[in-house]
Formats: C-alpha cells, structure tokens, sequence
C-alpha cells in the first residue's frame, strides 16, 4: 500500500478545516463549548471526520479529543499532539485567510502551517498504520487540543484526565527534532503616565509581532514633522489631522514572537515617530525598552549556552486617556530566571507595574532517549540530511505542558516560515515528503 493514495484526501481535508474559523470567541464561551464557539465547530468536523472513518474517538469534556485504532489499547502509550485552534488571521492578507484556497501549488489559510496541515498529516498517519495493519507493541493516539495559542490549560487538563504518555512528539516545530525549548513568558504592563499621546492601539496579540499600529497625539502644528520622520525612516504608514490632533498608522509585518527577527514591530516604529516627533517622554521611555528584541533597552540582553540569546516583543499596546497597558512576551534560555528578569523590567519601565502573567520553564531533552533516536535516523533516512542535528528553539509548544514530549518538524532549516503571519500557507509537494515521514515515525515509535 502506498503512500501516494492518502495525498488528495489529506490536501481536501486540510483546506476543509482551514475554512473553519478556529479562533477563541470568548462571547460564545459555555461549558459545552470552553474556548467558544469556532474552536468547538472544528472540534465538532475533526470528531464526526474520525468517527466517520472508523476510528475510536476519546472526549476531555470539549478541551481535547483523542483519536486511536480500535483494539489498539496498551498499558504503553504514544502520543502524537496538535492543536485546533489558530491566532487571529490579522492585516495584509491577499486572500481571504478562512477560504483553504489551493492554488500555485499552495493551501493557503489561518493554520495551514500552525498546525492544521501537520495536524492531518499525522492523522493520516494514523490512517495508514491501521489500513496497513502494522503490528504494534503499545497504543498511539493522534490527540488534539483546542487552546495552544493561548494557555495550554486544554492539554494539561487532557494529562490530568488520561495519564501521561510514555512519549509524544508535537508536529509543531522544526526538523530533525527540538532537543530544548527557551523559557516563555508574558508580563501585563499597566499604569498612568503623562503623556502627549490621546489614544494608542498596537498589535494583535501578545505572542505576535505587531503588524500594524496607529495613535492619536495632541499638538497637531507638528504634523509635518510626523511625515518627514516617517519618510526618513521608510517606514510605510500615513499622518493625518484631525482638527488640533494628529492621527499616525503605521505598518510593520507579522511574525511569531520567537522569531522576532523575521517580523517588523509596527507598534515599536510609531513610539519612536512619536518620541522623535513630539519628545514625548511616555513614547520614549517605552521606545527605549523594546526597541531592541533582545531586551538591551531593558538590560535584559543574555546570551546564555547551548540556548542563546532572550528575545523580548511587544506584542500589545494601548493607551487611552494616560492609562497604559501592555502585553509582553519573552522568551528566555537556561541559566536565568523569571523572577530576576521581572524585577529588571520592573526596574526599567518604572513606575509602570509590571505583572508576571504567564511562565513556563525552558525544557531540554536527553539526545540519548532510544525516542529520539527513532525521530532522527527516520528523519535522516527519509530527508537524506544525514547530518541533520537536532535544534534549541525559542517556540512554545505542547511540550511545555506534557511530559515526555519533543516537538518533531514540519519545518526544515532555510525553510520561509509563516505561522502567525499574513498569507500562511502549506506547499502541497512538501505534504508528501512530510507524509511519509511522519507516517514513517509514528509506525516505528509504536512498533519498537
């Protein structure tokens, strides 16, 4: 039985979910239905999906479903973890992000990368061991979750219900596979400070790169000194009047906070316009901590083996009427902690309040597991990348939340990565290489 049968079906499967909005809507949060109601309609497909090919499906009360051969029940379990829901489509796109258009060799949409397209790769996978019949040594589960992008509580509350797994791979990251995981974290930021800025809004989300931002400042004469720094800076934006005020937006691009190189902080760009423009000691202050990713402006500058450097985004801002709140994310290597860097930041954007809202610890696996071994000679072999290492990132993964648990591609080094960003997509020829691969690992995990 070959592989090529499953492609067509695993391509119309992934632009189908595409095309269920998955977002968290906390207006239609019930009981039923914990990250509300589009994260639930695509829980709902992929349930009915399963159940509809024969699979056996296990609940966790709306946060996770469970998707395994029937029969297939071991005191040993593999688990092979995705998410359903995605990030805000945001700005910028050129076809509509919820469409699952396939075109130019492409599935394009909200998720096609992060992770609906792994997501049906592995579930697949699944597929293709049970109509093969693979003699196996211990369960396997595809497991989907349903609030990655915001707190992970859903698979946390999934390893509390089922037990954790003996291992588990996350396609949610890069190959050959993530032997450790920066620290991540968000601060809030909130406060009154004197300022010149009436209204500010900037960003999406905290764990993104603002792709866009706009303020309304009083003292409107300057407003030819707001288009000529705009200008100067090339930065892509517009300046107008609105009676004695000026309104500024400006553009950037959107990236995901662990790659904040990748991205332009539109919300950075417009506190250093407004801090060139009208000396404005709010814009400055806040301009100074973030403009650099690496945390400098705030001291927060470590470069710490074997994880490397902390990056720092502001992901959220607003200002309304001198009050300020701000989102944070950052994600830090071994060797510090998240105590001693609140206080640095506390240190730097005082008197604003700085809260830790969300930490969790860098992880790192042992490269000796007989697990991991198995994930990077069938990488290996399938790739022909013999000299693939395995990698330190920066993401937040499942593998934060449970045990046992290594994030396993589907990107590859040099590979254009647009999760969280406008336009994302999946290429169709790669979906094939990543089949295979993918089929190829869970097999042999199971079978060992």
């Amino acid at each position: 039985m070959s592989f090529a049968k499953y492609y067509p079906d695993i391509v119309t499967n992934i632009s189908e979910l595409i095309r269920i909005p998955t977002v968290y809507d906390a207006a239609t949060v019930t009981q039923a239905m914990p990250y509300g109601k589009g994260v639930h309609a695509g829980y709902e497909w992929l349930k009915g999906k399963a159940l509809a090919d024969g699979f056996e499906v296990l609940e966790f009360d709306g946060h996770a479903l469970a998707i395994r051969i029937p029969g297939n029940v071991s005191g040993e379990r593999i688990d092979v973890v995705s998410h359903l829901d995605v990030v805000p489509p945001g700005d910028g796109w050129r076809k509509d992000p919820f469409s699952g258009a396939i075109s130019g060799g492409m599935i394009y949409g909200r998720g096609a990368q992060d992770m609906k397209g792994p997501l049906m790769l592995t579930y697949y996978g699944l597929k293709y061991i049970r109509d093969r019949q693979i003699p196996l040594k211990r369960e396997i589960r595809v497991v989907v979750g349903c609030d990655e992008e915001r707190t992970m509580n859903d698979i946390r509350y999934y390893a509390e219900k089922a037990g954790d797994p003996l291992f588990a791979f996350t396609p949610d990251g890069r190959f050959p596979y993530t032997l450790g995981e920066k620290g991540a974290l968000m601060w809030e930021v909130d406060g009154v400070a004197d300022t010149s800025i009436e209204a500010l809004d900037g960003g999406v989300q905290c764990n993104v790169v603002s792709p866009t931002a706009w303020a309304l400042v009083r003292n409107g004469e300057n407003a030819d000194k707001y288009v000529r720094i705009l200008k100067q800076k090339r930065y892509r934006g517009d300046v107008t009047r609105e009676g004695n005020k000026i309104r500024i937006q400006v553009s950037g691009k959107a990236a995901h906070a662990s790659i904040p190189a990748a991205g332009e902080n539109a919300t950075v760009r417009l506190l250093e316009i407004i801090s060139l423009a009208a000396e404005d000691s709010l814009a400055k202050h806040l301009y100074m901590c973030f403009h650099d990713y690496h945390g400098k402006g705030a001291g927060l500058d470590y470069d710490i083996e074997p994880m490397g450097k902390l990056t720092m985004n502001l992901g959220i801002l607003k200002i309304r009427n001198n009050e300020v709140y701000a989102q944070i994310d950052c994600r830090y290597p071994y060797g510090i902690t998240s105590d001693i860097l609140t206080d640095r930041l506390q240190e730097a954007l005082s008197p604003l309040k700085v809260t830790l809202k969300y930490d969790d610890k860098p992880t790192l696996a042992d490269k000796d597991s007989p697990w991991l071994i198995i994930l990077l000679d069938t990488y290996r072999e399938i790739s022909g990348e013999t000299d693939a290492k395995p990698i330190i990132s920066g993401g937040v993964t499942y593998s934060k939340a449970l045990r046992n648990c290594v994030a396993f591609g589907p990107g590859r080094k040099g590979d254009r990565t647009l999760a969280h960003q406008a336009d994302e997509c999946i290429e169709i020829k790669s979906i094939k290489r990543l089949f295979k691969i993918y089929a190829t690992a869970m097999s042999r995990l199971a079978s060992w």
